[in-house]
């Protein structure tokens, strides 16, 4: 069963969902308060497999019975299926899918800094491969055994990692990894012929520390082989 066909028979099965407690709702005059039932019985299976939605500490959630019907926990679910979800507390929305546009850019959650690879808005270091680029992050010579480490802090708010990445001499490998939860997300290698690849990750959902690791080629004595540069770019999660 695709994944559309799955989101759609939930639905069908769980009419409303619920997202947990927001900050001051019970202020809030569009609160109505109802006796509903916490139901221990229900087993959920998705895709044939049991499905045991947890809160984010790994706490076993169960389904609410309200008027007959089933309440499940969005975000729980919405990440088992792989469905980005997000809370707008101005409008007070629970948005599910992604949500259109380019998102935003990753420089705005760099923490720390690093003296082995630099965020740069400078054209002449990050252009390469005849592209102009006016934004990005670079490395110069990378360590094979000391990765150029970028960091960021992501608050488990994003579904999707988007970058393009170049490098010049000798090819790169790149690790992409949960920092806190010692996950490796995606690790590719890049290559002068690759000119910019594009990396797209959508496994970022539970993310808090995500961190991007460059390995490069220094081997000058023997083979002559080295990464000059590598330049990541169009850098955005959503």
């Amino acid at each position: 069963m695709n994944k559309k066909k799955v989101i759609a028979s939930t639905f069908v099965l769980t009419s409303v969902f619920t997202m947990g407690a927001f900050t001051g709702v019970m202020a809030d005059s569009n609160l109505k308060e109802i006796t509903a039932y916490i139901n221990q019985s229900i087993n959920i299976k998705l895709n044939g497999n049991q499905f045991v939605p947890t809160d984010s500490e790994g706490n076993k959630l169960n389904p609410i019975i309200y008027n007959g019907d089933s309440y499940l926990p969005v975000r729980s679910l919405s990440q088992a299926l792989g469905v980005p979800v997000n809370y707008d507390d101005l409008t007070s929305t629970i948005m599910l899918g992604e949500q259109g546009g380019n998102g935003e850019k990753l420089e705005g959650f760099r923490t720390g800094s690093s003296s082995t690879v630099m965020t740069s808005r400078d054209a002449e270091i990050l252009s390469i491969h005849g592209e102009t680029i006016k934004e990005g992050f670079y490395s110069l010579k990378p360590h094979d055994i000391l990765p150029s480490t970028l960091n960021f802090r992501l608050n488990e708010k994003y579904q999707k990692l988007s970058f393009r990445v170049g490098v010049i001499g000798s090819p790169a490998t790149i690790v992409v990894s949960d920092q806190k939860n010692k996950v490796e997300l995606k690790k590719f290698v890049v290559s002068e012929s690759d000119k910019f690849k594009q990396i797209d990750i959508s496994t970022i959902g539970d993310v808090d520390y995500l961190d991007i690791q460059i390995y490069g080629i220094i081997d000058g004595k023997r083979l002559n082989l080295t990464t000059d540069k590598v330049v990541i770019t169009d850098a955005l999660v959503k």
